[in-house]
């Protein structure tokens, strides 16, 4: 009979292969930014030597700060809209859905967008929103929005549903406080957790998003994203790697920083808005 370390032999082996998949490019994209094209082609998975700072120079002069800007203002900004908006809508799906069959029909069509697939709708989108005028950052801020609405809204739902007892309402009320204060001073603290999971997973997609960019912004260079940025720079220096891999250095830190921020709430949101 095994013994309980023993059974866990095989999750150590698939924890340490996943952990060998992911470091090794990763380190191997950190150590190539620093160093020289040639150095990159003969000593790939070498530490650099010597180590070089001109790959980010040429970064610098050829721009990279302002795609840098497009891509933090649009994160930022459909970050605030989704932490903004669907708390709400959820909070207002989970105290009506189980009396009322209105809300219920409600949140099952909101949360069926989660199996729609992009491709099916990308063509319609981008003629949409080249007619109306929104072939633009902040027409890109609202289908994130849009986009997000299914999970985000099913993990919020779940949490307040499972977290949040009625009777806070109920004592709220009765202390006088309306429903915009019972929800402001009361329930929006309370979804500290699951703010925080739903940040860093948009994050990440907004952050790191090619697709949607490239059908609603690629006509004007000058509302790239960085991933825009990074597929035609890779293009120019398509044989001068060090720029390249200093421009995934730079994408990598930034939203590897805000994952380390948020990280610690992550999973216990995860686990808690997605049971009923």
């Amino acid at each position: 009979m095994k013994t309980p370390k023993e059974k866990n032999i095989p999750k150590y082996l698939l924890l340490l292969l996943g952990g060998f998949m992911i470091l090794v490019p990763l380190l191997a994209t950190l150590f190539s930014s620093f160093k020289t094209t040639p150095d990159i082609m003969n000593n790939f998975f070498h530490l650099p030597d010597p180590a070089t700072l001109d790959n980010f120079r040429q970064l610098l002069k050829d721009g990279i700060g302002h795609y840098f800007w497009n891509s933090a203002i649009i994160t930022i900004a459909a970050l605030l809209v989704v932490t903004t908006i669907i708390p709400m809508a959820a909070y207002s799906l989970a105290r009506k859905m189980s009396k009322t069959k209105a809300y219920g029909l409600m949140y099952i069509f909101l949360i069926l967008g989660i199996f729609v697939p992009f491709q099916v709708i990308m063509i319609p989108i981008t003629v949409m929103m080249s007619r109306i005028g929104l072939a633009n950052m902040w027409g890109l801020i609202l289908l994130y929005l849009t986009y997000a609405i299914p999970q985000t809204l099913f993990l919020y739902v779940g949490f307040i549903k499972l977290n949040i007892p009625i009777s806070l309402d109920e004592a709220a009320e009765i202390d006088g406080a309306s429903r915009f204060m019972t929800y402001f001073k009361i329930i929006f603290p309370m979804l500290k957790p699951m703010h925080a999971t739903t940040i860093i997973i948009n994050a990440l997609w907004f952050w790191n998003d090619f697709m949607l960019p490239l059908l609603i912004l690629n006509r004007d260079s000058n509302m790239w994203t960085l991933p825009l940025f990074q597929y035609n720079y890779t293009g120019q220096y398509f044989n001068d790697y060090g720029p390249s891999f200093a421009s995934y250095t730079v994408g990598i830190i930034t939203i590897t920083l805000v994952y380390l921020v948020f990280q610690r709430n992550i999973i216990a949101g995860m686990s808690n808005g997605a049971v009923k």
